[in-house]
């Protein structure tokens, strides 16, 4: 044991209080540490004066005194007339009661103070968002309206057919997320216009669509591949349903090659 921690168990050692083996811990580093020995001399003096002190006798008139003052005060509260029940109740709760109201008026008061400074920041802040709101209503309105697509929600086949609501009748909508809407570049090394191909597709009431002739056919033959391939990985128009049209009709298609020049942003 360090001597720290053997001085603060010295006065456990000297009252016998200690654990045998915390004890026997203490036993052998007092037979090693002289400091500790001084310390244990000192406390075991001081044990012994204290010892040696002799206790103090009380007066003679002390019990007497006490009855007789508890006799007073028994008889003070039999002549003090009882209090109404609402007085009780005032004295009950005025020590409990009147710290939180003197809380809750500072509080009430601090927050008065800084809503109103604060109230022109929230009328700013709140005539911005209404401002914000109103712009986008109108961009929004511009966009449905007629002038372009509503850009906060995605293209679906839905709504691409109601736009196209005056022609599905007669000719079948693309599916906006189908593999032949989404056809951008066909293989050929000719110059545009030059190798073009004009196809026939039967369009099924589900959206599925299949090809039934070839009027004419493209020189580069990845082309029409393609485009088979196209028509074969999913629904490449809308179904009939959407477009209030016959659930199976025929469509002609005039595939030819554009060259689109490339921008960067």
């Amino acid at each position: 044991m360090s001597c720290h921690e053997t001085q603060q168990s010295l006065s456990l050692y000297v009252d016998d209080q200690l654990a045998l083996p915390v004890r026997a811990a203490c036993g052998e580093h007092l037979r090693e540490c002289p400091v500790c020995r001084a310390e244990l001399e000192e406390l075991r003096t001081l044990r012994r004066g204290l010892a040696a002190l002799t206790a103090p006798a009380p007066p003679a008139g002390l019990a007497a005194s006490i009855s007789e003052a508890l006799f007073i005060e028994a008889s003070a509260r039999e002549r003090q007339p009882s209090l109404p029940l609402s007085v009780q109740l005032v004295r009950w709760l005025k020590p409990r009661i009147l710290p939180y109201t003197v809380g809750c008026i500072a509080s009430l008061f601090l927050f008065s103070v800084m809503f109103n400074a604060l109230r022109p920041h929230l009328q700013a802040l709140t005539e911005a968002a209404l401002a914000a709101r109103e712009y986008e209503e109108s961009v929004r309105i511009i966009y449905v309206g007629g002038y372009g697509p509503d850009i906060n929600k995605p293209v679906t086949a839905e709504a691409y057919a109601a736009q196209r609501s005056p022609f599905n009748e007669e000719s079948p909508s693309l599916n906006p997320r189908g593999a032949l809407a989404a056809l951008t570049h066909l293989h050929t090394n000719d110059h545009e216009g030059d190798d073009d191909m004009v196809v026939v597709t039967d369009v099924f009431g589900n959206g599925r669509a299949s090809l039934a002739d070839i009027v004419q056919p493209p020189r580069d033959r990845r082309m029409l591949d393609e485009f088979q391939k196209a028509l074969r990985e999913n629904a490449a128009f809308v179904p009939a349903s959407y477009d209030r049209r016959p659930e199976t009709m025929r469509v002609v298609f005039v595939v030819q090659k554009v060259a689109v020049p490339e921008r960067n942003f």
